[in-house]
């Protein structure tokens, strides 16, 4: 792992971590990220044999440390991260002690006090500096872990240990228990003997916690090894299908489906043949079922989405992924049939400008059905997870998305086809709705001075008054290109002198951080879920007079080409150490497990 050209973590973990992580879902989440996590405790190892385990022995964790050192001499570097700086300076020289030809990369004690951004910027900073192959992390239970997990994407090698106070062990700044207290799995006891006042309410809890779920799971004859590794048989349902044609679900259910389809489980996606009229039966290692809907613009996703259902209560499934909250009263029949059902809602919904009337009442409503008729709920950014708990009482499990990291070779005759050069036009990327707001970026476009071209991509689909509205704004150098999938797309993406999104929807937009991979500088509308993606490498507009303010913006990066360079720049190392979609997967693989694990509901 420390050879990976990744991070890695390893954690050794005693009763008091294991019965957390299976009291706290959030917490269970981060301990399935670890790469390995180790036993650190006799009772682990009784329970784990007496489902079949055949273990020798625990891995204590301030006895694998000393291991770990002994036979990690020069030129592997170690870090050492936690403790008080007096401890650290000790463990130290107890490290050069254990194992001569020791090389210390580094060490740091970090300020008692809760960590700002600043804080994490600058530990990651001095780490990565440093160059370590093995970080070690003792910062207490359940903190550390929840540290290690939290800041991995900050760094871009190394194995991090989670090893609690094996620091003061090794340090010789508190005593060892003797050996037949630890073979009889009495170190719990003599630490309690030490520290009475502050340990024994921790104690008493997880080790009854830690029997209880013992006893629990032998009534019910669960199985106390639970697997994460068994391949699920998931339907992802309600989106209009695979390959991606038309939106950001799409993207979604192919990126995240055909990952989860290459670590061996098996998914079906079901498709509406009016967007597949060659209709192919696997894509990328997915099944493909085709049904048909009834093609208006509300009844659309709900009928098909009914028909999905009905076709699959008579074949076998373990969980169905369900987009779009619009569909979450349907979900009912699939918890009858006792599938698991997680949801994921694309932002609220109800507040888009193409739904009036009947339509946004029904999504209102569907909001706080999903609570109900679903295992979870997930959304894609901290926005709207404030408005669930908020406006429904309940926090859903937030999971962003990936960025495009396709590198297939530009289509040169995708530049003769719409008469453009190669970096000097804009582009503007979406379905053709008001809420998206082309009509915004087209009154701002038309005053600009000398600008390059504008392409305009994106489908129609039934506004079709709107996009009446937007050819009557559009002047001359102004393409309308359509909808532009696959190399076409990736094409005028990487070679745009800059990208705009005008829309004010409060998602996550794939396109956004499709756009930032590609390494654009980005024009946005400031709302605040597109500022949470973007961070400060985009150029935010907004006021009251919108088109004036796009229009400054626009002509200010037209005519700062170096600008756009450095946000372009900036934009493609967010994008790659935040949005990635293989650690979106691993974010859903351990939700996934979660909900499978889940008690029936009443």
């Amino acid at each position: 792992m420390a050879k990976a050209d990744r991070p890695a973590a390893v954690a050794a973990s005693n009763t008091h971590i294991i019965s957390a992580a299976r009291r706290q879902p959030d917490f269970a989440r981060v301990l399935q990220k670890f790469d390995l996590v180790l036993p650190d405790g006799m009772p682990l190892v009784w329970a784990l044999n007496a489902a079949g385990a055949g273990l020798a022995d625990r891995v204590y964790g301030p006895y694998f440390m000393q291991f770990m050192l002994e036979h990690t001499p020069r030129p592997w570097r170690h870090f050492f991260f936690g403790g008080k700086p007096g401890t650290l300076q000790k463990m130290a020289e107890a490290a050069r002690r254990i194992q001569p030809d020791i090389e210390i990369a580094g060490m740091y004690s970090p300020p008692f006090r809760k960590w700002s951004e600043e804080d994490e910027r600058e530990n990651a900073a001095a780490i990565e500096k440093a160059q370590p192959d093995f970080i070690w992390v003792a910062l207490g239970g359940e903190r550390q872990e929840k540290w290690i997990i939290g800041q991995q994407h900050r760094y871009t090698r190394g194995v991090f240990f989670a090893v609690g106070d094996a620091f003061e062990l090794l340090a010789g700044q508190r005593p060892f228990a003797p050996g037949w207290m630890q073979r009889r799995s009495l170190t719990w006891l003599y630490r309690l003997a030490q520290e009475p006042g502050r340990l024994w309410r921790r104690y008493l809890f997880f080790n009854s916690l830690f029997l209880y779920y013992l006893l629990l799971d032998g009534v019910r004859g669960r199985a106390l090894v639970q697997t994460t590794d068994s391949p699920l048989r998931i339907a992802f349902m309600g989106s209009r299908g695979v390959p991606a044609r038309y939106s950001g679900f799409e993207t979604v259910v192919e990126e995240l489906g055909s990952r989860l389809a290459e670590r061996g489980h098996h998914i079906t996606v079901y498709n509406r043949p009016f967007y597949y009229p060659d209709r192919p039966t696997r894509h990328r290692s997915m099944r493909l079922v085709y049904l048909p809907a009834i093609m208006t613009k509300s009844l659309e996703t709900i009928s098909h989405t009914f028909l999905t259902m009905c076709h699959a209560l008579v074949h076998r499934l373990d969980l169905v992924y369900l987009c779009g909250v619009g569909n979450a009263p349907l979900a009912f029949l699939l918890k009858l049939r006792g599938w698991r059902v997680v949801i994921n809602t694309d932002g609220v919904d109800y507040r888009r400008r193409k739904w009036r009337g009947f339509a946004r009442w029904w999504l209102r409503r569907s909001e706080k059905m999903a609570r109900y008729f679903s295992d979870r709920v997930v959304v894609d950014n901290g926005v709207v997870v404030e408005h669930y708990r908020e406006r429904h009482g309940f926090t859903p499990a937030c999971i962003r998305y990936g960025t495009t990291s396709d590198q297939a070779a530009d289509d040169p005759e995708v530049f003769r086809r719409f008469g453009v050069i190669p970096g000097d036009y804009l582009l503007y990327v979406a379905r053709l709705t008001p809420e998206n707001d082309a009509a915004l970026l087209l009154e701002a476009y038309k005053n600009l001075t000398s600008p390059p071209p504008l392409i305009v991509v994106g489908p129609v689909g039934y506004e079709t008054d709107y996009e009446t509205l937007l050819h009557e704004l559009a002047t001359p150098t102004v393409i309308f290109a359509g909808p532009v999938y696959g190399n076409g797309y990736l094409t005028l993406s990487r070679n745009c002198r800059f990208f705009v999104l005008p829309a004010a929807i409060e998602a996550t937009r794939l396109v956004l951080l499709d756009q930032m991979g590609f390494g654009n500088a980005i024009v946005y509308r400031d709302v605040a879920a597109t500022r949470e993606v973007i961070g400060e490498t985009g150029v935010p507009f907004g006021s009251e007079n919108m088109v004036l303010t796009l229009r400054r913006t626009l002509q200010e990066l037209l005519d700062d080409p170096e600008r756009c360079r450095r946000l372009g720049a900036a934009a493609k190392q967010r994008a790659n150490e935040l949005f990635r979609w293989d650690a979106v997967t691993d974010q859903y693989e351990s939700l996934f497990a979660e909900v499978m694990h889940l008690e029936e509901k009443d």
